[in-house]
């Protein structure tokens, strides 16, 4: 293959991915009708990842690089991006597999129509498959995959894949490298002011074994607490609480209650004033995100009615658009939240220490 002009490059960030790499190169193996280049990016692996990519380099039907950066998932894609030869580039993670074997020619098709149509900026991201270890129906799973789906940038996360030109990535100066994680919310939230994410159609799973070790519902809950403190601007969560993220390698069952009780903690060191500001901050978060219980609603009647997560009518949810948003975006409503959130959080401590 010829791997002088690169339709595509894929940059995957690794960290001791020994046990995904074969998967993840077999998958970009099967892909058919395109030209692309991969772009490993090592932040210090110590298992055998290096090893795999040599035995693989050696007879690779496309080109496959492998570079040293600085560990952390922004830097490392950064450093690949230095690296790329193609102005259409691909972010993956190292549990990403394509389901079937024309994705990346579907991604690329969609963006030269894009280009050709005088779209000087471009982004996309693939429908997201979970892989899980049980396969038996589960409206939770569906609901993260029918989610994934929506046009909302608060709904595209980095495990969907980010398809990205170089030229809009340019804007913001690649990807924020100030955390470990977060990268991927961080750019999204970047570039909502300049592009309108498209959604390639293909899917693309990535594996749920993080959700399933740490428990889904706690998983999330700790995702909608890190979400909240960027939007509240609450930095000194995450330096105070650095084991909050641990390495996929290391992860056990999600306790809650000691993260809760560090939170409460935290929160009570500081003034009235920065409370009232924090609390009223998160009062606005919650209910502005009062649409996902109308989503709900519709992804429950899909799921009922065996229909696939691209198939979810958002018939509760237009309803809320229409209707019910001025409400939730109101004072009113985000004094109802904030106070819910705060009954919630003395009764998950009350819990703990039951």
């Amino acid at each position: 293959m010829n791997s002088i002009h690169p339709d595509i490059s894929i940059i995957v960030p690794i960290f001791n991915e020994e046990a995904e790499l074969p998967g993840l190169l077999d998958s970009l193996s099967a892909q058919q009708n395109v030209r692309f280049e991969l772009i490993l990016c090592d932040g210090g692996s110590s298992d055998g990842s290096q090893q795999l990519y040599f035995e693989h380099a050696a007879g690779s039907c496309f080109p496959v690089r492998l570079i040293q950066a600085t560990r952390g998932r922004g830097c490392q894609m950064n450093a690949g991006t230095a690296v790329a030869s193609s102005g259409l580039l691909l972010f993956l993670h190292a549990d990403s597999r394509f389901d079937e074997c024309d994705a990346l020619y579907k991604a690329v098709a969609l963006y030269r129509r894009q280009t050709a149509s005088g779209s000087r900026y471009f982004a996309a991201r693939f429908s997201l498959r979970f892989r899980r270890s049980e396969h038996s129906p589960s409206p939770a799973w569906f609901y993260y995959e029918a989610k994934a789906r929506l046009p909302r940038s608060d709904c595209i996360r980095g495990d969907q894949g980010f398809l990205l030109n170089r030229n809009l990535l340019a804007l913001t100066g690649g990807f924020d490298e100030s955390l470990p994680f977060l990268e991927d919310v961080r750019l999204v939230e970047s570039l909502a002011a300049h592009v309108t994410w498209l959604l390639v159609p293909t899917v693309i799973s990535t594996s749920a074994r993080r959700f399933e070790k740490e428990g889904l519902w706690e998983r999330q809950v700790l995702n909608a607490i890190i979400i909240n403190s960027i939007a509240t601007e609450w930095t000194e969560f995450f330096s105070a609480l650095p084991g909050l993220y641990r390495c996929q390698t290391d992860t056990g069952r999600l306790q809650l209650h000691p993260i809760l009780k560090g939170i409460s903690m935290l929160i009570a060191g500081h003034d009235h004033a920065w409370c009232c500001n924090f609390w009223r901050g998160t009062g606005r978060h919650v209910a502005g995100n009062a649409w996902q219980i109308f989503f709900w609603l519709d992804v429950r009647r899909a799921f009922r009615a065996g229909k696939t997560a691209g198939e979810v009518n958002s018939s509760s949810l237009d309803f809320y658009r229409r209707r019910l948003e001025p409400f939730f975006q109101s004072r009113i409503a985000a004094f109802l939240a904030q106070s819910a959130v705060k009954l919630w959080l003395c009764r998950m401590l009350l819990r703990g220490t039951s």
